[in-house]
């Protein structure tokens, strides 16, 4: 199970948002994260689109490293249990301020340190929301 995104690298290696995409759509999108194929979900219908990641295409930081891939063990489990009333529902990416101990970089965002390409390092400094 992946976490939808809802940013992208386009096929200029310029970041998108879903809904931009929606508009001028590229042929090819990479997580602006750890840069694995995406697969763009236009949901014209909805107009909520979103990105998710192809397992075939997903680049070997990301198979391990990446938020979007890899989702926290209690976003899985308040997913599944949210799956019994509403079926569609998908893991959240929690966005916090972080510290990698590894190199000593601050960072809000996602559990994923850009520097050193993991989330292995970070430890959680302040909840964000």
């Amino acid at each position: 199970m992946f976490a939808k995104s809802f940013i992208a690298l386009d096929g200029n290696d310029r970041l998108t948002g879903a809904r931009t995409a929606q508009t001028a759509p590229y042929d090819r999108y990479t997580c602006h994260l750890c840069h694995s194929a995406l697969k763009y979900h236009p949901e014209y219908d909805t107009e909520r689109p979103w990105f998710e990641h192809i397992d075939a295409g997903s680049a070997e930081n990301g198979q391990h490293n990446c938020p979007y891939v890899k989702p926290d063990a209690s976003e899985i489990h308040l997913a599944r249990r949210l799956q019994r009333f509403l079926p569609d529902a998908t893991p959240r990416v929690y966005k916090a301020d972080w510290n990698c101990i590894q190199c000593g970089k601050n960072y809000y965002g996602e559990c994923y340190c850009s520097a050193c390409r993991t989330g292995d390092f970070s430890q959680l400094t302040k909840m964000g929301s």
